[in-house]
Formats: C-alpha cells, structure tokens, sequence
C-alpha cells in the first residue's frame, strides 16, 4: 500500500478532512517530495542529506492529525495557540510474559490553522513543513551547548531552519517564510534565532 493510501486510510475517519483537504494534502506531500529530493541532490554534506532525507521519510510516513479550533490548546505560561505539535511516545504491553514497546509517532495540528476552505493556508503549509522538521538529530545537544540553547531550542531551531529550507526549495518567498516566525522570540529569548535562519540559508 503507498503511502498516500495509507494515509488517506488513516484520515478517512476525522470529520474536519473533505475530498478537497485530502487532495490539498496530497498535492502538499508530492511537492515537498521533490524538492527534498533536490535539497539531498544539492547538499554540502552528508549530515545535510540524511536530514532531509529524514524529513522526506516523515512525510511518507507520520500520520497528520486534526481538532477542530474549540479544541485548540493555549499555553497558560506563554500565551501562545499551539498551531502544531510532533507527538512521540512509547507505550509498554504486555502479554502474559512477553513486553513489546509500542511506539506512537503523529503530528497534530488544528484544522483552522493549517486549511483555508478546502485549501492549505500559507501558515499551515509552513507549520506542516515545521513539524516534518522534528525527528531525532544527531550532534543535537552538541549544537544547542555551542549555541548557548536548551536541548528543547536546539530542536525548535533545527527545525525552523529545515522548514525554512524546504519552504524556500517549494518556491515560498522568504519575506512570507520570515513573517511566519513572528512571535517566536518567546521560544528562543535573546538569542538571535532570525539572523540564525537567514545565515543557514546563505541569504
């Protein structure tokens, strides 16, 4: 089974995804692709490509899941709309002597955010292109400790930049990529997180 009808299999339940959404989708999925495709083609180095090969193995493979915007959550310490989250965990079962270790990967976002009607707004795309961005890397801790971040910044930061590259690689203008990160100095404090982004895409 591919991975579109896999997922189309997964989705068919939620009441938030039309025909037009899953379309919208998939069409989101094929381009993303490709230009990851291109982004490993073009990579400086090897760590470079297994991180986009890493994003495009998301996007084959981690289920997206919708609430509706009466669900949306809010950060009481933050204020802040949670627009998106890369849900990872592990469940333990046991049957009679025997343990398995399931393990639980989807990302979860609220449909208002990321549709427009039947399309995918330009935020949601972008938010998309964030969440695909969160997956184990290697030297994280190394490059959050030589950046003065928190393992948790060293992983958001990552993953803006990734999305950043993939948004630029599907033809989004920058200035719209760059407004989409307004509020986001609530995440990083004074570390200089914009500047960061535009020198990684050598802009």
């Amino acid at each position: 089974m591919s991975f579109l009808k896999s997922l189309d299999k997964f989705l068919a339940g939620q009441s938030s995804l039309s025909w037009g959404r899953k379309k919208a989708l998939d069409d989101f999925r094929k381009k993303a692709l490709l230009a990851l495709e291109r982004l490993q083609k073009t990579a400086k180095s090897n760590l470079d490509k297994q991180l986009f090969a890493q994003m495009a193995y998301n996007i084959k493979t981690v289920p997206l899941m919708f609430y509706h915007r009466k669900a949306l959550r809010v950060n009481p310490w933050e204020g802040s709309v949670t627009q998106g989250e890369h849900v990872r965990s592990f469940d333990l079962l046991q049957k009679g002597s025997q343990k398995f270790v399931i393990k639980k990967d989807y990302i979860n976002l609220p449909a208002e955010h990321v549709f427009y009607n039947d399309n995918l707004s330009l935020n949601g795309i972008f938010t998309l292109c964030h969440e695909y961005g969160h997956f184990p890397k290697p030297l994280l801790l190394l490059f959050a400790a030589k950046n003065g971040l928190s393992e948790e910044q060293g992983e958001e930061l990552l993953a803006d930049i990734l999305s950043a590259k993939l948004s630029i690689a599907m033809g989004f203008p920058l200035e719209r990529i760059m407004s989409h990160f307004s509020g986001r100095e609530i995440v990083y404090g004074y570390f200089p997180f914009r500047q960061y982004i535009l020198e990684s895409l050598k802009l």
